[in-house]
């Protein structure tokens, strides 16, 4: 009887440790993937920063609030504008950063969708980032919270007739 006892105490044991090596696998796969996933989304919330940094390094002297949209005060159309224009040919993010980036490595005016600013403020002159850095500047223009003067709203639907 005690040898019964001993081997199906033995038996329980086994099972006890089957269930808790298999537990403990569950949790750590979890805890792997829960990791992972936060690791990506870390990734790209630290690709936004680099291209907000970096959008006000190269582009936002010209391209920010100033002058507001007193265009006799600006020095290019308000960045707000361009994402504006582009994202509607371009409504995936992929493309308008290819499009965006392109344009910062080379300008070149029969690409432009934005032919009036050409005509207001000239070509945009050459931007000297890599061709990263132009992605990541695109992409955040795409997806950041980039800059709105004060009267834009009432200037798109009035030079566009249409809501932002």
């Amino acid at each position: 009887m005690t040898q019964f006892l001993n081997s199906t105490s033995q038996g329980f044991y086994k099972l006890f440790l089957r269930g808790l090596a298999m537990k403990i696998t569950q949790l750590f796969l979890t805890l792997i993937l829960s990791f992972a996933s936060q690791s990506g989304f870390t990734a790209e919330a630290d690709v936004e920063k680099e291209g907000e940094e970096l959008y006000k390094t190269h582009c936002s002297a010209c391209h920010g609030n100033t002058g507001g949209m007193d265009m006799s005060k600006r020095l290019a159309p308000p960045i707000i504008a361009v994402r504006m224009h582009y994202i509607g040919q371009y409504p995936d993010k992929d493309s308008f950063v290819m499009v965006v980036a392109d344009w910062l490595e080379k300008q070149d005016e029969s690409k432009s969708l934005m032919r009036g600013a050409i005509r207001r403020f000239n070509i945009m002159p050459p931007v000297y980032v890599s061709r990263e850095d132009a992605e990541k500047i695109a992409a955040y223009i795409y997806d950041g919270d980039v800059e709105k003067p004060a009267g834009f709203d009432a200037h798109v639907e009035k030079m566009h007739g249409k809501k932002y």
